[in-house]
């Protein structure tokens, strides 16, 4: 049997820390990205700021969902755990195998090659191109660096997480500036649209329609995918709810304050996008917020944007990794993985085994060319769990009506049933749009692992 995490409430995470894990995990590189291809697909402002507000309700509904779960059932293992005591060892096995073995490790060495071009970009000489020795190097040193602040403690993890998100709000913030000074200026919103959106060309508006489909609804319908991606992040904080002081009332606050303040601060950002750019110059310019850096700062604001960024990427991955290994640690306590990866260390209470272990994975997807690809391939496929998480909610409340359930969410089986119909439009939107080897890929790894799951019992309880 694992030792306990130490009961020093010192060493636990206080609710600012909560709330900020919560953020830093939604909040990463999309919004310097997303709000361009989101505009290539609907017509006007209203509905532009319209699908960020839409996705916002939708991440709300879902933060509903897993307050009350993790309120109920503040383990370690968060989604794991919920999935487990609503559908059994089967389908909570198909999850934690989609998410060991590709979507965390695979998505941080994909996010911190991101990171590695963002360095390059910011400071040229310090890191080389894509390819070069010390481009290579900034994952691996990430990855080390991370693990190595993890390994002394979930508050040490939290407390470089804090600085990270702090670092993505002011970066935020310096853009939102930049654009309302833009739009306020000298030629109004198309004078900095201009400006801006150098680069864009007269095409802009005609490539804005070319990728938008048929009708307003439709446009709108098919920009909710990437929204919902760009929310996504507010579970990380369940898997690592024992560090938390009273997980059972804490969690649930934490993150309804968290995904509140997202959403805030992606209307406020996207407003001020469109305002310095108007529609044409943010659906014709991908790399909008780097010319917006420019524009106030030439050069030198590009270069901080890309540090900036680079520090984003970083944050993401510092939640993943302080989180992550508490999945793993709840499958071996549960009989679906090594018992080894479960021990915790008993003075600082950290899953030293499971760290290493993820920390292992991530560094051999960052020498796997094909990376992207595989993330791609199942990222899609996590949908289907965000599903079975809402219809966790809906089954609980029927099947263990002794639960104790501090924070209850409103309006159920509502929220629940909105969160659930979103996940499906997710999966649905991506097998649409997606290339069929893309999806393809992706449920053959989920498919392997269901054929697995048997002798993979065995092993591991040998």
């Amino acid at each position: 049997m694992s030792e306990p995490p130490p009961a020093d409430g010192r060493r636990k995470l206080s609710p600012f820390d909560a709330t900020l894990l919560v953020m830093g995990g939604i909040i990463g590189v999309g919004i310097f990205f997303t709000p361009h291809t989101v505009d290539q697909r609907v017509h006007a402002p209203w509905a532009f700021l319209a699908v960020w507000i839409f996705g916002g309700g939708i991440a709300l509904c879902a933060a509903f969902t897993f307050a009350e779960l993790g309120g109920s059932l503040p383990r370690e293992g968060g989604w794991f755990v919920y999935i487990r005591e609503a559908f059994g060892d089967f389908w909570s096995f198909l999850f934690a195998w989609v998410v060991l073995f590709v979507v965390s490790t695979g998505a941080m060495a994909a996010i911190l090659s991101f990171a590695a071009d963002m360095l390059h970009a910011g400071a040229p000489a310090l890191v080389g191109p894509p390819g070069s020795p010390s481009h290579r190097s900034v994952p691996v040193v990430v990855v080390l660096g991370l693990t190595a602040v993890s390994l002394l403690g979930a508050k040490s993890g939290a407390r470089f997480q804090n600085g990270c998100m702090i670092t993505k709000l002011t970066v935020i913030a310096g853009l939102v500036v930049v654009g309302v000074a833009a739009a306020l200026g000298d030629g109004g919103v198309e004078a900095a649209g201009a400006a801006v959106g150098a680069g864009a060309g007269d095409g802009a508006a005609g490539a804005a329609d070319a990728a938008t489909p048929d009708g307003p609804l439709a446009g709108m319908l098919a920009s909710l995918t990437p929204v919902f991606f760009s929310y996504g992040g507010w579970q990380l904080l369940c898997y690592i709810a024992p560090e938390m002081r009273d997980p059972a009332r804490q969690l649930p606050r934490a993150i309804l304050v968290g995904v509140s303040s997202v959403l805030l601060v992606y209307v406020v950002a996207n407003g001020a996008f469109v305002a310095a750019l108007g529609l044409e110059g943010l659906a014709g310019d991908p790399a909008f917020a780097t010319h917006l850096a420019g524009s106030a700062l030439g050069v030198t604001g590009e270069r901080l944007l890309a540090l900036g960024m680079a520090v984003s990427a970083v944050g993401v991955c510092a939640v993943n990794v302080l989180t992550g290994p508490w999945l793993y640690v709840a499958m071996a306590r549960e009989g679906l993985f090594f018992r080894s990866i479960g021990r915790v260390h008993p003075a600082r209470g950290v899953p030293v085994n499971a760290l290493l272990l993820q920390a292992a994975l991530v560094l051999v997807y960052v020498f796997i060319d094909t990376l992207q690809d595989l993330v791609d391939a199942v990222v899609f496929v996590e949908w289907i769990f965000h599903a079975l998480a809402a219809l966790a909610l809906i089954r609980l409340r029927r099947a263990r009506p002794e639960l104790p359930r501090p924070f209850r969410a409103p309006w159920h089986p509502f929220t629940p049933a909105v969160y659930f119909v979103a996940a499906l439009l997710v999966l649905g939107g991506t097998l649409w749009q997606a290339p069929p080897e893309v999806t393809l890929r992706g449920l053959g790894i989920t498919l392997l692992g269901a054929l697995v799951y048997r002798p993979w019992r065995r092993v591991v309880a040998g």
